[in-house]
């Protein structure tokens, strides 16, 4: 089999001492056609000269300030030249055979469209062997051991492989949501046309995780509720947004009330296992989930717009989804 061109793709901010070493592991991968664009959000940290003078091999693009994460993957897929896009985490170390594994299953079967890697925590536990969602919309990752490949509901871009021409006809990343949830939406958009997501045991990738987002606590959960509430309105038929959102609302509204003022009197934080929660229960907000919602009801015309060309190309309905297990309540 000839091996196609895999473009890598690096969002870089302030990560000079991680991109180093996942640099360096890069350098180790057994695949030779690829090459490497790292992306800087106007770092400060002298990453960009670091790697010019450290690894020449690799093109740079850089920006004029930092635009998050969806818009400069965006950007450096229609420069890229491969027939897949590798998007990568700077805060990650690859394992050699990572991409070779990830390439041979995604070539296996023209309907996936995203292959994941299993995510490890630098001590071996695992931190991400894919995300699912329950039937109201709650992002859910699976830390379940696995040594198959397997169907995930979405992909998480630390380690992602996928089809240059199926990312263009899905129009890429939402920029909209600039950090934060922006693979789930994508895995979703793709389910809902009709291509598969799964994640390859065999490709071993190490993270580190949440280095930049830390550094933004308050704006990455800002977008993080904004974010999950947009995929409700944007990727449910119409009947399923109406109901989803007033189950959030009365579920999660006086759940993370209760968590709010926990913290505030007593000081607790609650330890929780969703994604969305994790965005929120290190130090909750409720100003911040008022601008939320907020965001929400500005950016309304656009969520109806993007609702309807989503819905207009659909292909699998949610309950079609559920019998898969995509869409299930039952933790996977």
């Amino acid at each position: 089999m000839e091996l196609p061109l895999v473009s890598i793709i690096i969002v870089n901010f302030n990560g000079k001492d991680h991109i180093e070493k996942c640099l360096n592991s890069l350098n180790k991968i057994l695949y030779e056609p690829i090459e490497i664009i790292v992306i800087d959000n106007n770092s400060s940290d002298d990453s960009v000269e670091f790697i010019k003078h450290n690894f020449p091999h690799v093109l740079i693009i850089s920006l004029d300030t930092n635009y998050g994460f969806a818009e400069p993957n965006n950007i450096c897929s229609k420069t890229a030249k491969g027939e897949f896009l590798l998007f990568l985490n700077n805060d990650t170390i690859v394992t050699p055979n990572f991409l070779m594994e990830l390439v041979l299953e995604i070539k296996q079967n023209n309907k996936i469209a995203i292959c994941q890697s299993l995510l490890l925590k630098p001590n071996g536990i695992i931190d991400s062997s894919g995300d699912f969602i329950d039937k109201i919309g709650m992002v859910y990752n699976s830390k379940q051991e696995i040594n198959q490949t397997r169907r995930i509901f979405s992909p998480r871009a630390a380690s992602m492989l996928i089809r240059k021409e199926i990312f263009s006809k899905l129009g890429g990343f939402d920029e909209k949501f600039v950090f934060s949830f922006e693979d789930v939406d994508l895995g979703w958009r793709s389910w809902i046309l009709g291509y598969e997501s799964i994640v390859v045991p065999k490709s071993i990738v190490y993270h580190v995780g949440g280095i930049t987002t830390k550094k933004f606590r308050s704006e990455s959960t800002f977008h993080g509720i904004k974010n999950q509430l947009s995929m409700k309105i944007t990727n449910f038929e119409l009947p399923l947004v109406f109901k989803n959102l007033f189950l959030f609302f009365i579920i999660y509204g006086t759940r993370e009330i209760k968590i709010w003022f926990d913290y505030k009197i007593n000081g607790k934080t609650m330890v929780t296992s969703t994604k969305f929660e994790d965005t929120i229960a290190q130090k909750p907000d409720f100003g911040t989930a008022i601008k939320s919602v907020f965001w929400l009801f500005s950016n309304m015309g656009y969520l109806i717009s993007k609702h309807k060309d989503v819905n207009s190309k659909r292909v699998l309905s949610t309950k079609e989804l559920e019998k898969m297990n995509l869409i299930s309540n039952i933790r996977q």
